[in-house]
């Protein structure tokens, strides 16, 4: 039925919204006559931020100036073309010709200006796009106050490196161990510090200095830049280098990006895989079932329990021990990214969010073996070892700018691991009246890191155009490994005898045991820098206060043959299967119990304190017409370690504590020879401190290495003298030449050392060595291939190759005889590093080549009696190859370890450890906004 009022109500709503549809139309069309002019402004010497530059439309008061990032935006431009005047004070004018402006678009510059010292009045540009910016980005670089190397986002999406250690290893002079700890000219992963947005990250390994850096993801990386020669304004301890990651910043535009790959790993995918009920989930997350059940008391030998209700107590655990096979399903990578710094929540504001996940199956075929002086075997295994991991990653950065020339920033970064292992192995043990041997370990390991900090800049003009920085920082990181469970059966050499579980009556450190570890480390602190440019020297000055915590608990809890009471001991028992024999009614009278294995020295606190001030200054000069830029300074660091504990009954307290003011001198001078070309000479002394755990005065067993580790509580800090020469060319564009020399004398080395005569066996302890000395060269190249014809420009090079020599020369002591001229531990004689990268211009579709040896280095130091561990080499070749296509998608296939040579431990001429290697081929596909 016809409704008048309602007609008259439809058309009015259709009026109405006809009315404000034209209205927006209306303003549509007017504001797409207007455009934004933005971009950023650099120093063309430096690549650092031109701050309060003034950037203007020729002829006009329209215009607006750089802010803390040298950024500017001059907004509700009308469509045109028009000449942009760049100007401020110390530099040469810019002018730039023909800016093109569009209706409702951004047109983006970027800008270099000069010093007026080294150029004329006025630099005019007739292109929108300076193309020297790309150059200013590398002349950070070149212009930097230390000798560094350093890894784009660019160079590291080129490779498939998915964590930032696999990316590491394509820096001059670094190489990998266990794919995780970073070594730097020699130099062991102790001599080098991690940084994650210039704060200090916490150690991830209970008895290590060091940071694992398979922790973090190289999606979530802006870039990694190594210092390899020290300036005050870094902390001091460190020998090798202080490895600076950097995550990404948040764009200044909507950004979204998501990737997804899927990878085949031979000898694993889709093949059968050992794992065991209650194994990580798909997250690698533990299920609970490991964990000690509520009612277990805190200490097993001093609860007071009888043996029957310790028996109970034993039925309650989780009765997994025997391995499952099951098929392997396909490796799998995902990635999101979003980052916006106007459009979403203001001009103000900036953020980036970013979550990355990636799992593998990994099957190795692996021997371990050890020999005597003389050559005899002590054991010889073979067998295989399947491990699941997983690697998750998020990041949340916020930043929001309250002026021109204040800005404050928060930065959030959660990394996390996991590897959930089965490890199956047969052989003999000769020594203790030898037997044949079946042994199996299941183990889960998680770590995790969490890195915080608030970070201000201030520029302040009316104070001289002092600029400050200040930030207050915490990390913190944890590793768990609950219930790592290990059991051997053996026979009698040489007979047919059925094998029989290897347990005893008391807790046995390396057999039927049940081990319980937890890391707690955490950092905090908090820096203030200030920075002071005059017209002819730029100072710096500042300070920092770190406080490093540590908590380790870790408990063994061993089956072991109940022989209380006067009954008869069923030594039956000991035939059952894995799937049975620690079943809940075998741990009875006359069968099973358990017992812990008391030894207070396994759980231990300790900290480490950091004052720090120091005053640098930066004095460009010329002598003779020739340019040179002296930078110098001395850092003051008062330090304090203390570690507590227990001694090996768990009852007497025992601590030991190291304190040390140390100052140390920096100086380096640059030579500029040409305007890309640079002569760096550089001096300076660093430290290295002892880890916490390395100064206890008492005995703990390492059960990552089954070995027995005694601490040294009159270990001292080691004092390193750098010297660093280096020679560097940049050609063109993204091209770089570069040698260097560098020499190390190191007085008081630490190093971890074998000697024997223990009850448990081969004993590792720390040492202070005599004196130890490293030196060698770098040699680095990127360039393209342009010469060879304009086509080949799209062929690029990326090479370098290290040669390094060290020489140790080791005290005599009760248990060790003296050594002289060894090399350090964990030091290559040589690394060497290829890449080779071709795009098409036409189609877009890149090519990589990658390649990576290292020389034979010694992994564990032997006494003179006996031979060093040594890594040999192995070549490792991967290939990448990418296609864009539909705009904002991309694909690419990779293949890693190509080539997928065995990983060779050897003693002596004898092959002593041996790992499998897999070639895994990946297939990912990409989706960007921006």
């Amino acid at each position: 039925m016809f409704n008048k009022n309602n007609f008259l109500i439809m058309n009015t709503k259709f009026l109405l919204s006809l009315f404000l549809l034209l209205i927006l139309t209306t303003f549509h069309l007017l504001a797409q006559e207007k455009g934004n002019i933005k971009g950023t402004v650099l120093d063309k010497e430096t690549g650092e931020p031109v701050i309060g530059a003034n950037v203007l439309i020729e002829n006009s008061n329209i215009g607006a100036a750089t802010d803390l990032e040298g950024r500017f935006k001059i907004e509700n431009v009308n469509a045109g073309k028009y000449n942009i005047v760049v100007s401020y004070i110390s530099y040469s004018k810019l002018i730039v010709k023909e800016v093109e402006v569009n209706s409702d678009k951004d047109t983006e510059l970027k800008l270099t200006l000069v010093p007026e010292a080294i150029s004329v009045d006025e630099v005019v540009v007739v292109d929108k796009l300076d193309r020297s910016f790309e150059n200013a980005l590398l002349n950070q670089r070149k212009k930097s106050n230390s000798i560094s190397d350093a890894l784009s986002a660019e160079q590291i999406k080129r490779s498939n490196d998915a964590s930032t250690s696999d990316a590491l290893k394509r820096i001059p002079g670094v190489t990998l161990l266990d794919n995780k700890f970073i070594y730097v000219r020699g130099t062991s992963e102790r001599y080098s510090n991690a940084q994650l947005n210039n704060t200090s990250l916490t150690s991830t390994e209970p008895e290590k200095k060091s940071f694992a850096f398979d922790l973090l993801p190289t999606n979530l990386l802006s870039n990694t830049i190594i210092v390899k020669s020290f300036t005050p304004d870094i902390a001091g301890d460190f020998a090798g280098g202080t490895v600076q990651i950097n995550t990404i910043d948040f764009p200044d535009k909507l950004k979204i990006n998501v990737n997804y790959s899927s990878a085949y790993t031979s000898n694993t995918s889709l093949k059968n895989f050992s794992t065991y009920s209650g194994g990580a989930n798909f997250w690698g997350f533990d299920n609970g079932l490991r964990s000690l059940p509520s009612s277990f008391p805190a200490n097993l030998g001093t609860a007071g329990l009888t043996r029957t209700e310790i028996n109970e107590l034993a039925k309650g655990l989780n009765n997994v021990w025997m391995p499952e096979t099951r098929k392997a399903p396909l490796n799998n990578s995902f990635s999101l990214s979003i980052g916006d710094g106007t459009t979403l929540i203001g001009q103000n504001f900036g953020f980036i969010a970013a979550f990355s996940f990636r799992n593998s199956f990994k099957n190795s075929t692996i021997e371990r073996n050890e020999y005597e002086a003389s050559g005899e075997p002590r054991f010889e295994f073979k067998g295989n070892q399947s491990t699941y991991s997983t690697m998750m990653g998020g990041m949340f950065n916020l930043s929001y700018k309250f002026s021109d020339f204040n800005k404050l920033s928060i930065k959030n970064t959660y990394s996390r691991t996991s590897d959930d292992e089965v490890s199956e192995l047969s052989g003999a043990q000769y020594t203790d009246a030898g037997k044949e041997q079946i042994q199996t370990a299941l183990r889960f390991t998680e770590r995790d890191i969490f890195s915080t900090q608030l970070n201000a800049e201030h520029y302040l003009p009316e104070l001289l155009n002092l600029k400050l920085d200040w930030k207050v920082f915490y990390s913190q990181s944890h590793r768990n490994e609950p219930d790592y469970r290990r059991i051997i059966y053996g026979r009698d050499i040489g007979t047919n005898d059925p094998y029989a579980a290897i347990l005893g009556f008391q807790p046995n450190l390396k057999n039927g045991g049940r081990f319980y570890s937890n890391l707690f480390d955490k950092t905090r602190g908090a820096t203030i820098d200030l920075s002071l440019p005059t017209s002819y020297a730029k100072y710096k000055f500042g300070a920092l206060y770190e406080e490093k915590k540590r908590d380790f608990t870790s408990r063994l809890i061993s089956v072991i043959i109940n022989a209380s009471g006067n009954g008869f001991t069923d030594f039956n028992l000991l035939y059952l299967p894995l799937n049975e024999i620690f079943a809940p009614e075998n741990f009875r009278r006359n069968g099973f119990s358990i017992d812990e294995y008391q030894n207070g020295s396994n759980n231990y606190a300790a900290k480490q304190e950091v004052f720090s001030t120091y005053g640098m200054i930066e004095i460009p000069f010329y002598v003779l017409g020739q340019e040179f830029n002296f930078v110098g300074g001395a850092r003051l660091e008062n330090s304090l370690q203390q570690i507590n504990s227990f001694n090996l009954s768990g009852r007497i307290p025992a601590s030991n504590q190291l304190k040390k003011i140390d100052i140390l001198p920096s100086l380096n001078l640059v030579y500029r020879i040409s305007t890309i070309t640079n002569l760096r000479l550089g001096y300076s002394q660093t430290v290295n401190r002892p880890e916490l755990r390395e100064l206890a005065s008492f005995a703990y067993f390492d059960f990552a290495t089954q070995t027995s580790v005694r601490g040294n509580p009159d270990l001292q800090r080691a004092l390193i003298r750098n010297y660093d020469l280096r020679f560097e060319i940049f050609p063109g564009v993204g091209e770089l030449l570069s040698a260097s020399l560098f020499y190390k004398s190191i007085t008081n080395a630490i190093e971890k050392v074998v000697v024997t005569g223990s009850a448990l066996g081969s004993e590792r302890t720390f040492a202070n060595s005599d004196k130890a000395k490293i030196y060698g060269f770098e040699l680095e190249g990127r360039f393209t291939l342009g010469f060879l014809g304009s086509y080949f420009d799209n062929f690029s090079m990326n090479a370098n190759y290290s040669w390094i020599k060290s020489a140790v020369n080791i005290k005599g002591t009760e248990t060790t005889i003296p050594r002289e001229e060894r090399p350090l531990q964990g030091q290559s004689p040589y690394v060497i590093n290829f890449g080779l990268f071709f795009t098409e211009p036409s189609v877009g579709t890149s090519i990589g080549i990658l390649y990576n040896r290292i020389g034979e280095r010694i992994i564990e130091v032997a006494t003179a009696y006996e031979e060093d561990v040594t890594e040999q080499p192995r070549d490792v070749l991967d290939l990448t190859i990418s296609q864009p296509f539909l705009d904002n998608f991309e694909i690419k296939l990779g293949i890693r370890d190509l080539l997928s040579q065995e990983q060779v431990f050897t003693q002596g001429s004898k092959r002593s450890r041996v790992n499998s290697a897999n070639t895994g081929i990946s297939l990912g596909l990409s989706y960007k906004i921006q």
